[in-house]
């Protein structure tokens, strides 16, 4: 982490895995910003991580791009209307010089999870596009934004002093245009979920491809895709590849099955490389959690399936992200044991 700069040092720590930023800063917003150099500057290029506000209200916190040592950079966060507002709205901004100008704001506000949020900032030529992933679904905002048309480096901003905690910080260049009205490409899968598990909790994992099922959430499983006489490695890799999310259905059992840890290993790994295609979103299928989570999946936000709440909240992510259809979580219904479920219930 040695290869991040920072405009105020003592208000950001850099670990092995972990960023946090903490303290005031400077100007009307009390701002501080770190940056990565190791991608060097960038032009046109994509940055996500995960961010953590640990005061919800009245602070802010985002990623940006094209950051110099002078406080020039484009900016992609979350921040309330004022410092003592309760609600935040997802925001597109220029800083020149230290000065803010707003470009863009968020019709709705952004509810953040009490966890972590994944942030990403996409910036090709005059266009970007910012995108939060929360417990109640993906916001989204695009604009063009002709200032600061020079490369720069990408990393964090904080607001009004927030204390942020960050992990799986990812920044990427590219050389591939977003579409001119910043829409979302459109969505290759034709599976929403790959279920990887261990036999011996076929029961628990039926009955989640049954609350799947009553929710219009394609998926992939074993039993259903795999027929007499189809090569086993092959039906599996092709899931794979066909399927959005991989969700590994973490047990007891599931801890001493080499086989269901190479489904998901080889997606992990290149999520772990900066590959943002495809995503691995681990499921507790019982009420042990820790000691049957896999190293390489500890850091994940998981879901939990004995937890009613819980796997309501992960039903409604996926239906919300469902082969790019996005919904109005206020507008949807849960089916979940066979009875339906609204938002709030």
């Amino acid at each position: 982490m040695s290869t991040w700069t920072t405009t105020s040092p003592r208000g950001w720590t850099f670990a092995n895995r972990l960023i946090t930023g903490y303290g005031s800063g400077i100007g009307d917003f009390g701002s501080s910003y770190a940056v990565d150099t190791t991608p060097g500057e960038l032009l046109n290029g994509r940055i996500s991580a995960d961010l953590r506000l640990v005061q919800r209200s009245g602070v802010g916190a985002g990623l940006v791009c094209r950051a110099d040592k002078h406080w020039n950079f484009v900016a992609f966060y979350t921040a309330p209307e004022d410092a003592d507002s309760k609600s935040t709205f997802a925001r597109l901004g220029v800083y020149e010089e230290g000065v803010l100008t707003n470009v863009a704001t968020s019709n709705e506000p952004v509810m953040l999870g009490t966890r972590y949020n994944r942030f990403s900032l996409e910036f090709f030529s005059g266009l970007i596009r910012g995108q939060i992933e929360t417990d109640d679904g993906v916001h989204e905002l695009g604009t063009t934004c002709v200032a600061r048309p020079f490369p720069g480096y990408a990393g964090l901003v904080r607001l009004y002093g927030a204390g942020l905690m960050v992990a799986n910080v990812v920044i990427q260049p590219t050389t591939i245009p977003l579409t001119q009205d910043a829409a979302p490409p459109a969505d290759p899968f034709d599976f929403d979920v790959f279920l990887c598990h261990s036999s011996a909790d076929k029961d628990l994992v039926l009955g989640v491809a049954k609350a799947f099922e009553e929710n219009g959430i394609a998926y992939w499983l074993d039993e259903k895709q795999i027929r007499f006489g189809d090569a086993v490695a092959a039906k599996i890799e092709d899931g794979l590849q066909r399927s959005r999310y991989v969700v590994p259905c973490l047990s007891a059992q599931f801890a001493s099955s080499g086989w269901t840890r190479a489904e998901y290993s080889a997606i992990l790994n290149a999520e772990l490389s900066g590959d943002a295609t495809r995503t691995v979103i681990p499921l507790v299928l019982d009420e042990s959690d820790a000691e049957n989570v896999p190293a390489l999946l500890r850091d994940k936000k998981r879901a939990f399936y004995a937890n009613k709440t819980e796997f309501e909240h992960f039903l409604r992510f996926l239906v919300q992200n469902r082969r790019a259809v996005h919904v109005d979580s206020s507008a949807r219904s849960l089916r979940v044991d066979g009875q339906t479920v609204r938002p709030g219930e």
